[in-house]
């Protein structure tokens, strides 16, 4: 599939020309031909364009209201991201590159082209949405056209979402409970796979969200800060976590702040745990673990995610229709459900592969045959 379109790839074959021009004719001959045949409105247009640093966007960028509404998590990411794209820019234009020069049709494809796996380049693609969205707005108050068929985002329906069988999950709770803080630790796993919760929403779950009589947790919703949607979750788990919390909090249950603290703290409930603590831990976990291969324990196989996959995959193998499945992970649309039919398709190619038939030949059964004859 084609990176941008045709309209995009005559605005990068224009671009070439004009270089192509310059270098024939010279920069100074080349931009006095341009300023007498375009009006001098476009010019100082221009020059404003042409004054904006990068580092002026990227500053701009990360407090305008854009950034900031963003998830911790997409803020962390995008974060890193614009140091890579900073970094990338820097080399090819120097330390003082201009924005202009980075928003070029021939710039941003060539950054994307070395990009291999399609959920890599989109997700590389919506972060330069946002950054160059809002600085088009905020610098010259226009859209960012064009660019967009360079950045278009299409994730990898092919993928299969990566979970624990139910091995492995067995093995990871048995090794959790002789760690440092097993009891935590072990009430994260339960509490992970009993509601199918994303990593972020666990660690901001508070006393005050646990509702036992409904079998609800209220987790704080997916890019919505602030917004809590209530989510169902096991008998099993919840015991589990009542028990933490009854525990970790038996002797502030009067406090006027007792309902705001985090399950999940270091620092008696005033903040919750960061991110890479619970991603530290089950790495640890999933390293030790014998009954997962070493080819699952590279970077970006099994992770925090996979407990949440792991969550809709055996509602799945229970009978769990596919429309309950979404409404229990929460997603909105069907599509994002539908990927976990293709990985339980999977698990019922090699459950049948194991049938002890299964294993002859059909070169055998002839042989077979042949001997009775």
């Amino acid at each position: 599939m084609p990176l941008y379109d045709d309209a995009v790839t005559k605005e990068i074959a224009l671009e070439e020309t004009l270089l192509q021009l310059a270098d024939q004719y010279g920069p100074d001959s080349f931009m006095q031909m341009v300023r007498r045949l375009i009006p001098s409105t476009h010019i100082e247009t221009n020059k404003r364009y042409n004054e904006v640093l990068l580092d002026d966007a990227t500053l701009h960028y990360f407090e305008s209201d854009t950034f900031q509404s963003l998830a911790t998590s997409s803020q962390q990411a995008y974060r890193y991201e614009m140091n890579l794209f900073v970094r990338h820019c820097r080399g090819q234009k120097g330390s003082y590159a201009l924005l202009k020069e980075v928003t070029s049709a021939v710039f941003l494809a060539e950054y994307l082209s070395s990009v291999q796996k399609l959920n890599t380049r989109s997700k590389k693609a919506a972060f330069l949405r946002s950054f160059l969205g809002e600085s088009y707005v905020h610098f010259f108050n226009s859209d960012i056209g064009k660019i967009k068929r360079i950045l278009s985002i299409e994730m990898d329906r092919n993928r299969e979402p990566r979970a624990f069988t139910k091995e492995q999950l067995d093995e990871l709770f048995c090794l959790v409970r002789l760690g440092r803080e097993s009891h935590r630790n072990f009430t994260i796993l339960w509490t992970f796979l009993g509601s199918g919760i994303r990593l972020s929403e666990l660690l901001h779950l508070q006393v005050g969200d646990v509702t036992p009589s409904r079998q609800e947790i209220q987790v704080r919703g997916k890019g919505k800060k602030g917004y809590k949607q209530p989510s169902k979750i096991t008998k099993s788990a919840l015991e589990i976590l009542l028990a933490y919390i009854n525990f970790r909090y038996q002797g502030v249950q009067n406090a006027p702040d007792y309902h705001e603290r985090y399950i999940f703290s270091n620092d008696k409930g005033t903040s919750p745990l960061h991110e890479s603590t619970v991603q530290k831990m089950l790495a640890m976990l999933i390293d030790e673990a014998k009954s997962i291969p070493s080819s699952d324990k590279k970077p970006y196989q099994l992770s925090v995610h996979s407990l949440r996959h792991s969550f809709a995959l055996y509602l799945l193998e229970s009978g769990v229709d596919i429309y309950t499945i979404k409404d229990l992970m929460r997603h909105k649309w069907l599509s994002s459900t539908e990927v976990y039919l293709r990985l339980f398709d999977s698990m019922l190619v090699a459950a049948i592969d194991k049938h002890p038939l299964a294993q002859l030949k059909a070169s055998d059964l002839f042989a077979y045959r042949e001997v009775l004859a």
